[in-house]
């Protein structure tokens, strides 16, 4: 792949851009969402420190390494090292929005439409950098690593795990797009938790580099998580569908 441009890393080079394009993505959707500057600033503040701090974090807690000094360390981060920008992300963005936000509804749908495009530029990178990589397999779409790849296997054919990941942001922002109407505001969250969800946890089953994720049985706890959130989130939307209906048809009958 791609692992570097000259004497710098590709894959921070693309974090780092999708941090920025968070943030001006927040700053333009809070603007159409009538949210003030306040709520998009702190949701984009929540974004920066996830996937720094937190994912660093959450990256040695997951290797059951933890020491809070790494996020002090540049060293650290030179070196790589990050996952679960997405769980370090969502509470506190969901945090920030209940005491800021006045409209709290536009406000998790921004905690949600902001997301997709950043976090497709860090697959995009993890994919170019060659972590966060498949298993290996003999389908057409398979890719193949060099010597210079984080760590994936060189010359082997994997799965694209990374772009399956990037296609799923895809459907979501596709999704988003359907869904502006004022009959779905404040369901956005919702839907990136539910499918997202279940589309991680599914990618799971694909991916190469297992062998440091705490197991419960034969499932990965990052499973266990992904899809309970999921289920909490589908079944609100579902809920939430219900009682809409449920108040149409009574205000079809009054009339």
């Amino acid at each position: 792949m791609w692992p570097r441009i000259g004497p710098v890393a590709t894959y921070g080079v693309l974090y780092l851009l999708g941090i920025v394009t968070h943030f001006l993505i927040s700053r333009r959707a809070a603007h159409r969402l009538g949210l003030r500057r306040r709520v998009w600033i702190a949701t984009s503040v929540c974004y920066v420190v996830a996937m720094t701090a937190g994912a660093k974090l959450l990256y040695h807690a997951r290797q059951l390494d933890f020491d809070p000094m790494v996020v002090f360390s540049a060293k650290h981060y030179i070196q790589g090292g990050m996952w679960g920008g997405l769980l370090a992300y969502i509470p506190p963005a969901i945090a920030a929005t209940l005491l800021l936000a006045r409209k709290r509804k536009a406000g998790f749908d921004l905690v949600a439409v902001s997301v997709p495009i950043p976090w497709a530029m860090a697959k995009l990178g993890c994919l170019l950098n060659g972590c966060c990589h498949g298993k290996s397999c003999s389908l057409p779409w398979a890719i193949t690593f060099p010597e210079a790849a984080s760590t994936a296997p060189a010359g082997i054919p994997i799965h694209p795990t990374q772009i399956y990941e990037i296609i799923i942001m895809g459907l979501l922002i596709f999704l988003f797009t359907l869904l502006r109407g004022e009959r779905w505001r404040g369901t956005m969250l919702l839907w990136l938790v539910g499918i997202y969800g279940i589309g991680r946890a599914s990618t799971h089953l694909f991916r190469g580099d297992t062998d440091r994720y705490i197991y419960i049985g034969p499932i990965a706890l990052t499973q266990l998580i992904c899809v309970a959130a999921a289920a909490v989130s589908i079944g609100i939307l579902l809920f939430c569908r219900g009682s809409r209906a449920k108040k149409e048809n009574e205000t079809v009958s009054s009339g």
